[in-house]
C-alpha cells in the first residue's frame, strides 16, 4: 500500500492521462447524442456540418497553441526552481495537483476536438451537441488557463515555496505525533537487537519509505539499522529479521522522498537558504525566512524524545532514527559555514535556535544550548564594529536564556 501511495505521489502523468481518456469518452457521448437524440435539443443549437468542422478545427488549433505555451511556461518554472532555489524542490511544483489538473483539462479538450473532427462524416447532416460542447470546453480551458497563470505567478515566488515546504513538514510531524498518541508508533531506546536473517538492500539508492503492513505480515519482526533517507548500495546489510523475504516492503529509489522522511523537508529548506546566501544570488532575507521556517519545524520536532521508532501490529518493525543533536548539526553546519560573514544570517540562525527551545524537551534544550556557541565559533569578534558585535551578542544571549 505504501509503495502504491509513493508511486501515486511521484507519478505526474496520471491525471493528464485520465483527462485525455475523458475527452475521448466525451466524443463518444456527443456522437451518440448527435446520431440518436438530436430531436431533444432546440433548433437554435443545430449547426451545419461545415460550421461544426470549422469550429472544431479552430478549437484544436487554438488549444494546441495554448497547451504549447503552458508546457513552455512549466519548463521556465522548473528551470527557475532548479537554478534559484534547489533541484530537490522541483517535485514541489511538478507534483502540484492543481497544475496537473489544468494540464489535464488542456489535453482532454484537445483530445475531444481532434477526435470529434475525425468522426464528423456527411451522415451527420446537422450537428446538435458537438458545436455547443466545443464552445463549453473552450470556455473551461480559458478559465483553466487563467488559473494556471495565477498558480505560476504564485509558485515562482520563493515565499510560496517556503510556505509549502513548511506546510509539508508540519503535516509529516503532525501525522507522526498523532500516530504516537494513538499508540501505532512508539519511541524506544536504541538497542542492538539482532535477528538471524540479514535484511539487504535490493538496489542502490535512497531508503524512501517502509511499508510497515507488508513487512509485518505473518508476525514478522524486523530491525532496520539505517534511518529513512539514508543512501544504501545493492546488497548492503541494512537490518535483520526473524524470517526471510522482507525486502519487498522496503522501498528504495533513486531520489529521497518526503513521504516518511522529515529530515528531507528540512534539507530542502536548508538548500533554499544556502542558494539565497550564495554570491550569485545574494538574497539574505530569503535565507533568514527559510531559517525561521526551519526553527518552527524543529520546534515541533523537539517534543519527541530521541530513540528508535517502533511500529507494532501483526509483527513489529524497529527503525533507526537520527539523534536530535546530529540532526541539528546536519541542518545548520553548512549555513553556519557559508553565512559566517553575514551578521544578519548568523543572528537569524540564533533566532531559529531560540524558537526551537520554546517547546523542547529538557535533553533537547541541552543540545541546543551546546550548539549555540558553535554558530559563532568562527566569528572574529575583534574585527566587528560596535553595532554588529552588540547585535550578535544580544542574539546569542537571547538564544541562551
Amino acid at each position: 500500500m505504501q509503495k502504491l501511495k509513493l508511486l501515486y505521489r511521484e507519478t505526474n502523468w496520471w491525471w493528464p492521462l485520465l483527462y485525455g481518456v475523458g475527452g475521448a469518452f466525451l466524443t463518444a457521448l456527443v456522437l451518440a447524442i448527435d446520431l440518436y437524440a438530436k430531436e431533444l435539443f432546440p433548433n437554435d443549437w443545430k449547426t451545419t456540418l461545415g460550421l461544426a468542422q470549422t469550429i472544431h478545427s479552430a478549437v484544436f488549433t487554438g488549444l494546441l497553441t495554448m497547451m504549447t505555451f503552458t508546457f513552455s511556461t512549466i519548463l521556465v518554472v522548473l528551470t527557475t526552481y532548479s537554478s534559484q532555489f534547489s533541484p530537490r524542490t522541483l517535485p514541489n511544483f511538478i507534483e502540484n495537483r492543481q497544475v496537473q489538473h489544468i494540464f489535464g483539462i488542456f489535453i482532454g479538450t484537445v483530445t475531444y476536438s481532434i477526435t470529434m473532427l475525425f468522426f464528423m462524416r456527411p451522415s451527420l447532416k446537422d450537428s446538435v451537441v458537438a458545436s455547443a460542447v466545443a464552445v463549453i470546453v473552450v470556455l473551461i480551458a480559458i478559465i483553466a488557463f487563467v488559473a494556471f497563470v495565477h498558480i505560476v505567478s504564485q509558485s515562482i515566488r520563493v515565499t510560496t515555496l517556503l510556505d509549502r515546504l513548511h506546510e509539508e513538514g508540519c503535516t509529516l510531524i503532525t501525522e507522526h505525533i498523532d500516530a504516537i498518541k494513538e499508540g501505532h508508533y512508539q519511541l524506544v531506546s536504541s538497542q542492538e537487537e539482532s535477528y538471524p536473517f540479514h535484511v539487504t538492500a535490493a538496489q542502490t539508492g535512497y531508503l524512501q519509505a517502509i511499508d510497515y503492513d507488508a513487512v509485518m505480515k505473518s508476525g514478522q519482526r524486523v530491525t532496520i539499522d539505517v534511518a529513512i533517507g539514508s543512501y544504501v548500495t545493492q546488497g548492503q546489510r541494512i537490518g535483520s529479521a526473524a524470517q526471510q523475504e522482507v525486502e519487498q516492503g522496503i522501498i528504495i529509489g533513486p531520489t529521497r522522498s518526503a513521504e516518511q522522511d522529515f529530515p528531507f523537508v528540512i534539507q530542502k529548506l536548508t538548500e533554499v537558504a544556502l542558494r539565497a546566501i550564495s554570491p550569485g544570488i545574494n538574497d539574505p532575507n530569503t535565507a533568514r525566512h527559510a531559517m525561521r521556517q526551519i526553527g518552527d519545524l524543529l520546534r515541533r520536532y523537539t517534543v519527541l524524545q530521541d530513540g528508535d521508532l517502533l511500529v507494532t501490529g501483526e509483527g513489529a518493525v524497529t527503525v533507526n532514527r537520527l539523534a536530535f543533536s546530529d540532526f541539528l548539526y546536519l541542518t545548520f553546519y553548512q549555513l553556519r559555514h557559508y553565512g559566517e560573514e553575514d551578521i544578519s544570517v548568523l543572528a537569524t540562525m540564533l533566532e531559529a535556535l531560540e524558537i526551537m527551545k520554546r517547546d523542547a524537551l529538557p535533553e533537547h534544550k541541552v543540545s541546543i544550548d551546546r550548539f549555540i556557541p558553535f554558530v559563532c565559533s568562527e566569528v572574529d569578534w575583534s574585527a566587528l564594529n560596535e553595532w554588529d558585535r552588540r547585535h550578535l551578542e544580544q542574539a546569542q544571549e537571547k538564544a541562551l536564556l
